[in-house]
């Protein structure tokens, strides 16, 4: 059972969550000991069970709090829809935007995710058919071309977006906002000459 969450210990829950992150990033879920957590957290062990009753929880912890706020932007796609042709490409925009931002805020675990995740193609598919879904609506509502392979553009967003991300974002190369913009032209406009 973990302890209830009073202005202290909300700190000190959150540096735990913050330093457990970190140290996954760096040295994989396997490798990262309590003690690890804790030295980076400055805090002691006997903090860190007051929280967390096993490391296993705190990573599923973690885990649950990037995929919730993820799956929620994952499927921004479908307030496309409803749009009007001219407001797509603005709304494109903003999703990618909100997702490069949600990555740029939480560094450690968009890595974790992206590259160490056991679960990492099942993540990959699910994002895929999110966006396939999404892709369908939009062909139906005039603002996706009709005769795109939607499987084929799925799969080839989610790459696309996990590599600029790692590539990019995570390096500090591009922000966010760079990467919008610069996605949002490849999407929208292709790489051909018209």
């Amino acid at each position: 059972m973990t302890r209830k969450k009073s202005g202290k210990g909300e700190m000190s829950r959150s540096r735990l969550m913050q330093a457990a992150a970190s140290e996954f990033a760096a040295n994989g879920y396997h490798r990262t000991k309590v003690s690890d957590i804790v030295r980076r957290a400055g805090l002691t062990q006997a903090a860190f069970y007051l929280y967390f009753p096993s490391k296993e929880m705190l990573h599923q912890e973690l885990m649950d709090v990037f995929f919730k706020k993820l799956w929620e932007l994952s499927d921004a796609g479908r307030k496309v829809t409803p749009l009007k042709g001219w407001e797509v490409r603005g709304r494109m925009r903003e999703n990618l935007l909100d997702l490069f931002r949600f990555f740029a805020e939480m560094p450690e675990l968009t890595a974790i995710v992206l590259t160490q995740a056991p679960e990492g193609e099942d993540l990959h598919r699910k994002l895929a058919q999110i966006v396939a879904a999404n892709l369908r609506s939009n062909q139906e509502a005039g603002h996706v071309r009709a005769d795109l392979a939607v499987e084929v553009t799925a799969e080839s967003i989610v790459a696309m977006l996990y590599r600029l991300t790692l590539r990019f974002l995570l390096t500090g190369e591009k922000t966010a906002e760079q990467l919008a913009d610069e996605a949002v032209a490849l999407l929208a406009f292709g790489m051909l000459q018209a």
